[in-house]
């Protein structure tokens, strides 16, 4: 095999698999947009009067309540005459996080990422939960086979506003009955994306409970619908929910899968759920074990789609008081961070089916960022490692090249000899290649072991996070972008014709002649609608191999004329 035919194999393969795994089961994702606000330069609690909720009538959604575990189920309905409110009465501002909570529920309904702009320099932050906008929020309640207090009840709180710089800070809400007292605190910290929820119950009742905690995601599906440009990486990024246990590992359902199915299982120890897009995620991880999973799709709600965990009852005797926790996190994808929370939770980062290969990659290339401190740089160091990697293989293609070049003019001349009897032709250029010891097919496998490095580096830099708005030099400010001027794209193209015109093209037809003239011209037009990133890698491993391809050719050229 030539290498061009070759080299066209490769790269329709390539593309077949990228169309592959584009293609499964993602949504295209737009992210919600909102202007950023100041926070104040201090540490001051502020602390206001006790705010207590304005009310409205508002229908309560029964259905979002789960029932205690290990319940006889009996439990008590929720009161249709309840008044209702959605009102924000408190507010947190650290340097990570803009949050906000509702009196219903004591619920968190807003989370802006401060440490990310929407745009590259520009003032508006990616807003990852809205409880107007997006209609995402996150909920906990207590329920038990004879009470519940739940996320439909109203609370009150006495820190309406904080601003936190450093350390960490807790926002209290409470909420009372004649039966029962739940106190709700958020334990945030300054420096973290994850918070600590804790609830103490108390039972001012004559009787024993025993209570389940149940803690919930609910968002809709902002991408449904949509469109975005191909150039916006996120179209192909994972969006729904996914969950982890340590005995099944991590699974996920997007959206679309919700629409057809309900998710209803148990989670052993160390599990967590999540509500996962491009880039971010919202987790909850409980600190129980054998909890209860429900993730569903309900079309009559404003938020349709629930990721539900309920956990193991706890006794709470008769005057007493029992404390739940949790730990939720908001935030983005960060891997060396989210394994120190908990375990798999770096799995939201998903490679798809090349992680066993992505992950060193990743490895890698964040190593060697901590030392030269950019991530365009690093790139081209890890394309660098990787083909020293392949060198052995890539120089046995070479050579396999170099011979098939040098036996050209003959090739041509029998050609022209059997122009009339193509198969003749093959026959007699099958049995030169083994008079000369020359295999057509040596340039095979260096360039099949790199399909996958090339897909898996893909979804690395489509991933990561750590990569978002990433600057390298010059022109390139924004790695998870295409190149903005083309010049990466063009480098490529340049080194490709020059690859070609070093590459022996024994039994090409005309038309698979212009083809191949056409190829660089072809990848580099696609190219630019990938990121830069992942163009840069591709540009400097060819360059690399057109100075390798050059010297051996060079090499082999001399050694045959006695030099």
């Amino acid at each position: 095999m030539n290498n061009k035919n070759l080299y066209l194999i490769t790269l329709m393969f390539l593309g077949f698999m990228l169309y592959v795994q584009w293609q499964k089961d993602y949504n295209q994702p737009i992210v919600d947009t909102s202007q950023s606000q100041k926070s104040a330069n201090n540490n001051d609690l502020i602390v206001d009067e006790v705010l207590t909720p304005t009310t409205s009538d508002v229908a309560v959604d029964e259905e979002d309540i789960p029932q205690p575990l290990n319940s006889d189920n009996n439990v008590p309905a929720v009161s249709e005459n309840k008044q209702q409110s959605t009102r924000v009465i408190a507010t947190v501002d650290t340097p990570l996080l803009k949050l906000e909570f509702t009196d219903k529920g004591a619920a968190l309904v807003y989370a802006e990422l401060k440490k990310y702009p929407l745009k590259k320099k520009e003032a508006a932050h990616v807003i990852l939960m809205d409880h107007r906008d997006s209609h995402f929020k996150a909920v906990a309640g207590l329920v038990a086979q004879n009470t519940q207090f739940t996320h439909n009840d109203l609370y009150k709180t006495t820190t309406p506003k904080i601003v936190v710089t450093e350390g960490k800070t807790e926002v209290k809400f409470t909420h009372e009955t004649s039966e029962g007292r739940v106190e709700k605190t958020y334990l945030i910290d300054a420096n973290s994306y994850a918070i600590k929820l804790t609830q103490h119950l108390t039972n001012k009742t004559n009787e024993n409970w025993n209570v389940s905690e149940y803690q919930q995601l609910m968002r809709n599906n902002p991408w449904a619908g949509k469109d975005p440009s191909f150039t916006d990486a996120g179209r192909y990024s994972f969006k729904g929910v996914g969950y982890f246990d340590a005995e099944e590992g991590y699974e996920t359902k997007s959206f679309d899968d919700l629409q057809e199915e309900t998710v209803s299982t148990t989670l052993a120890a160390e599990s967590w759920v999540a509500m996962v897009q491009h880039y971010f995620f919202v987790g909850i991880i409980p600190t129980t074990s054998n909890s209860k999973l429900v993730a569903k799709k309900t079309n009559s709600s404003t938020f349709p789609y629930l990721a539900q965990i309920t956990t193991t009852n706890k006794s709470v005797p008769s005057g007493s008081t029992e404390v739940f926790e949790s730990t939720w996190y908001v935030g983005p994808k960060l891997q060396k961070e989210l394994p120190e929370i908990a375990k798999g939770l770096d799995l939201t980062v998903d490679y798809g089916v090349f992680t066993a290969i992505s992950k060193p990659l990743f490895w890698v290339l964040e190593k060697i960022h901590g030392l030269v401190g950019n991530w365009g740089w690093s790139i081209v160091l890890l394309t660098v490692l990787i083909k020293l990697m392949f060198f052995k293989l890539s120089e046995a293609q070479y050579k396999s090249m170099a011979r098939m070049r040098k036996l050209q003019p003959r090739i041509t001349t029998l050609k022209e000899r059997y122009k009339d009897d193509k198969q003749k032709f093959n026959q007699e250029m099958m049995a030169l290649y083994q008079k000369e010891k020359v295999n057509p097919l040596g340039g095979c496998l260096p360039i099949l072991i790199q399909i996958p490095v090339f897909i898996a580096l893909y979804w690395v830099l489509l991933e990561s996070v750590e990569l978002r708005q990433a600057p390298f030099i010059l022109w390139l400010q924004d790695l998870s972008t295409p190149d903005p001027y083309f010049i990466l794209p063009a480098i490529n193209a340049a080194a490709m014709i020059m690859t070609q015109r070093l590459s022996p093209t024994p039994g090409m037809d005309p038309m698979q002649a212009k083809i191949m003239k056409a190829m660089p011209i072809v990848f580099s037009i696609m190219f630019a609608f990938f990121q830069s990133g992942l163009v840069l890698y591709w540009a400097v491993n060819s360059v690399l191999s057109l100075a390798q391809q050059w010297v051996i050719t060079k090499r082999i050229e001399e050694q045959d004329s006695g030099k």
